[in-house]
């Protein structure tokens, strides 16, 4: 599952990078009760892997490019969970 979102406050992949780091920290996804290891391995990209999900964000020259695997648990949810992305990042980049 994948989704794709415009950059509206950001002018570059570095910068959107740099605004979405400082926003999708462990502190801000505890929010949701969901555990997840967060990483950021370089080349624009940010990484949330818990129990029973895999995200990655690619931040790419004008848009930001989202990922997510999920359990057949959270399948369900799916809409509501890339909604949530979707709103957090067209309010940050």
């Amino acid at each position: 599952m994948s989704l794709s979102v415009k950059y509206y406050v950001a002018s570059s992949a570095s910068e959107a990078f740099e605004l979405a780091k400082a926003q999708i920290t462990p502190e801000y996804v505890a929010k949701f009760n969901v555990p997840a290891n967060i990483t950021y391995p370089g080349n624009h990209t940010i990484n949330a892997k818990g129990k029973g999900f895999d995200l990655s964000l690619f931040f790419e020259e004008t848009e930001c490019r989202v990922e997510i695997k999920l359990s057949f648990l959270l399948k369900p949810v799916k809409g509501k969970v890339l909604d949530t992305i979707e709103n957090k990042l067209k309010k940050t980049v």
